[in-house]
């Protein structure tokens, strides 16, 4: 788990000036919190869930904020408070946003989230909750994001 502390915002995130350089995400990847803390990205690892102590991802609506924490291996982000639409964003590509309280997590700490109760975990102990998110968003999650979700079967039906 890493820590990120104050309001970070899409430009943070992935500064905008790399936004129409690429469209793949893998070349976007390397400008992760590029301005905003410089040398994170070789410490991230994949699994790893970003846990915020503030408003996360206010600011313009790029989805490449989302795709490019992605193609770092984040599996999950936990803040008090995000901007709407990247909240909504990350949702929509499969990456979990969850919203609660963060002053018991600690850098580097292992956790676990079960997003159907609405439990952090860590050493198997509950060391917070959230609400739990609504069934269509779990499918969401469970299909790899909105498109894959929405997407019609091969079959028609």
């Amino acid at each position: 788990m890493r820590r990120v502390a104050g309001t970070v915002s899409t430009d943070d995130i992935i500064p905008a000036r790399y936004k129409h350089m690429h469209t793949d995400p893998g070349r976007l990847a390397p400008h992760l919190f590029e301005a905003y803390l410089p040398g994170f990205v070789e410490s991230v690892r994949p699994g790893d869930a970003i846990v915020s102590d503030s408003v996360f991802g206010i600011g313009s609506s790029r989805e490449q904020a989302v795709s490019t924490l992605l193609a770092n291996g984040i599996s999950l982000v936990i803040a008090p408070r995000f901007g709407r639409i990247l909240f909504r964003n990350c949702w929509n590509l499969a990456l979990p946003a969850i919203e609660a309280d963060t002053g018991d997590l600690s850098e580097g700490m292992t956790i676990s989230v079960d997003l159907e109760r609405g439990e952090i975990r860590s050493e198997g102990d509950v060391i917070a909750g959230f609400p739990k998110p609504p069934l269509f968003l779990l499918e969401m999650i469970a299909s790899g994001g909105l498109l894959n979700r929405v997407k019609p079967s091969p079959s028609g039906a």
